[in-house]
């Protein structure tokens, strides 16, 4: 229990009054508890004897028994707990300052609102507890985000949804997933239907297979429909991800980058993408190596300009931020983090990743789940796994001089925790290093 110094931080650390007004509630009508349980914790109360009534009160109500004066005083004789709480005389007190249940709600607010500024007292003596142990200063600063930012982590906005309120609405929603942003490559939209605020996306494949090039081409897509992107580069520089962009949307206006002599009118249009880019909201970020950092520049960025859709290439490139036994455990809480702040931060996050080696010692090349470098718990935590395949690559690596290569890819939908998994066809165009949508066979 955190030591109050004076008056004023008394006030703030509890309210006496607000912990009577929620018991007092509870007491008086059993009906209000429904409500009071999405809101209030037995640890949210700063009175040991305020969090035994609780308790009580709530084992009363979960075994359906009446939760009145009476019921509440056999179940604390029950738990040895009547006379420690103060026996009759305290429940009575409680009882004399609620004169109704209606505002149940209100001091449950109340009593979490405390509860959360004894939480940034202990986070605050828990970071100047850091700066005593030992460690690099690195290390000590990532420590004291980690604490920052746990603060509000088990204290999500709401906790429970009427089936009354919620069922008419969702499932009207199920056809057309109306918060769900289209990667804009109706091949792919066809399976998942689009990527929603909360969701982590893993994008996987093999080193070559274009998984960069397909997270950049998704991103200029969901940009021009007016999303606001952060991009997370941690492998190519911004100027080459411009390059590219540039090459990706002079394809769709009809330029020929092929190698060779281009024309006026597609220098033309080249420039003309450039010009389109800078009409899209996509910012490239070089130096976002740990979640924490990543976060920290999603929350500025937000208050800013707005963020719809993260993308982070590539995993293999981030670091925890501090000392882990091994690359397993690394991964697993730099996956966790990741989802974490899809759901904290209201944004869909597509992440892009590598698949281990054990692909390349099997005749057939196309990649599974359990490919997934470095962690299964990417696939536990992930709303939705891509992997990406392109014969084309192992043609090339077999056979350097062959003149067999037709573009073709596969995108397996290998794991859709909302609906179907599947596989969507692309077309991958070398001369502009980008992907479209591939119609039927041969053509687009």
């Amino acid at each position: 229990m955190i030591e109050l110094l004076d008056e004023k931080k008394q006030e703030r650390c509890w309210s006496k009054e607000a912990e009577a007004g929620v018991l007092g509630a509870m007491i008086i009508e059993r009906g209000c508890i429904g409500n009071i349980l999405g809101v209030v914790q037995a640890e949210d109360f700063y009175s040991p004897e305020n969090q035994t009534i609780f308790t009580a009160l709530m084992e009363l109500y979960m075994a359906g028994a009446p939760t009145d004066p009476v019921a509440l005083r056999t179940q604390l004789k029950k738990m040895g707990e009547l006379e420690r709480i103060g026996g009759v005389e305290y429940i009575d007190r409680i009882l004399n300052s609620v004169p109704h249940a209606v505002n149940a709600e209100y001091y449950g607010g109340v009593v979490c609102d405390r509860r959360q500024y004894r939480d940034i007292q202990k986070a605050i003596e828990r970071m100047r507890e850091v700066l005593d142990e030992p460690g690099s200063v690195a290390e000590q600063a990532q420590a004291v985000q980690d604490i920052a930012l746990g603060i509000d982590a088990d204290k999500p906005e709401m906790e429970f949804f009427s089936l009354a309120d919620y069922a008419t609405k969702i499932v009207g929603d199920m056809g057309d997933k109306t918060d769900a942003i289209p990667t804009g490559f109706r091949n792919i939209d066809r399976i998942i239907g689009g990527v929603s605020p909360g969701e982590l996306v893993i994008l996987a494949a093999r080193p070559q297979m274009g998984k960069s090039a397909l997270g950049l081409d998704i991103a200029l897509k969901m940009a021009k429909q007016g999303k606001s992107i952060v991009f997370f580069s941690l492998e190519m520089g911004h100027k080459a991800l411009i390059e590219r962009a540039a090459c990706s949307l002079a394809h769709v206006n009809g330029a020929v980058l092929k190698s060779g002599e281009r024309s006026q009118e597609d220098l033309e249009k080249v420039c003309a993408a450039a010009f389109e880019l800078r009409e899209l909201n996509i910012v490239f970020h070089e130096g976002g190596t740990t979640a924490e950092k990543q976060r920290a520049f999603i929350e500025a960025r937000r208050k800013t300009h707005g963020v719809d859709i993260v993308f982070v290439d590539y995993l293999g490139l981030m670091n925890a931020g501090r000392r882990n036994e091994n690359r397993v455990q690394e991964i697993s809480e730099i996956s966790r983090k990741l989802k974490l702040c899809a759901v904290q931060e209201k944004v869909a996050v597509i992440a892009l990743s590598q698949l281990n080696r054990q692909v390349e010692n099997r005749e057939n090349h196309r990649p599974r789940l359990s490919d997934l470098r470095d962690s299964g718990a990417l696939e536990q935590d992930a709303d939705i796994v891509l992997l990406l395949y392109r014969e084309d690559v192992y043609r090339q690596a077999e056979w350097p001089e062959t003149t067999e290569i037709d573009g073709k890819a596969e995108l397996t939908i290998a794991k859709n925790r909302r609906g179907p998994t599947g596989i969507a066809r692309l077309l991958f165009l070398q001369e502009y290093t980008t992907f479209a949508d591939l119609a039927k066979e041969g053509t687009l």
